[in-house]
């Protein structure tokens, strides 16, 4: 007995096909797997574009702090180096004699602000040695101290004492550059 097929509809036209009704049925099943496997894939290939997004949404983040760290690391250690070849330079200067004490010296008094009173300049020896010659009001005296580097001055006021340190003037240029960096 051959199978029956029921119609919602009568037919509006009939052709004949030479394939049996398992194979229509095995192609319309190929079919249906066909465009579930598109459909899947397709589905698939967005969670992927979207993780993908995801993650490189995620790396340019990091890429941009690090970025901003680095920059910040580069002004610090531009600053160290600058302060460190400053440090260098003025050495060179101090050691070669090339440095105009005597004009350091007459702004340390100035900037004291104690106008004519009396003054003790403590100096490294081979700085009296230059600066002795030139000449100082009545109030101020030499003293020499071996324990100043070079190109240091301390004035000795009787409002107290004021003091001209390489070594400190570089390192307030330091934390200056930084704070300004901050």
């Amino acid at each position: 007995m051959a199978p029956t097929i029921r119609l919602h509809a009568p037919p509006s036209g009939v052709h004949r096909l030479h394939s049996s009704l398992q194979e229509v049925r095995d192609a319309h099943v190929a079919t249906i797997e066909r465009e579930a496997f598109a459909q899947g894939f397709e589905a698939g290939r967005q969670e992927a574009m979207d993780s993908g997004v995801k993650a490189l949404d995620k790396a340019i983040a990091q890429l941009e702090q690090r970025a901003g760290e680095a920059s910040k690391e580069l002004g610090q250690i531009s600053v160290e180096l600058g302060v460190e070849i400053a440090r260098a330079l003025v050495q060179v200067q101090i050691e070669a004699g090339d440095y105009d004490l005597e004009r350091i010296l007459r702004s340390t008094l100035a900037d004291s602000g104690i106008g004519r009173g009396d003054v003790v300049v403590h100096v490294n020896p081979e700085d009296h040695a230059t600066i002795e010659a030139a000449g100082f009001r009545s109030g101020t005296t030499f003293a020499v101290d071996p324990s100043l580097p070079r190109g240091d001055v301390h004035l000795a006021t009787p409002r107290g004492l004021l003091v001209r340190d390489v070594e400190d003037i570089l390192s307030t240029v330091r934390e200056q550059l930084l704070e300004d960096l901050a």
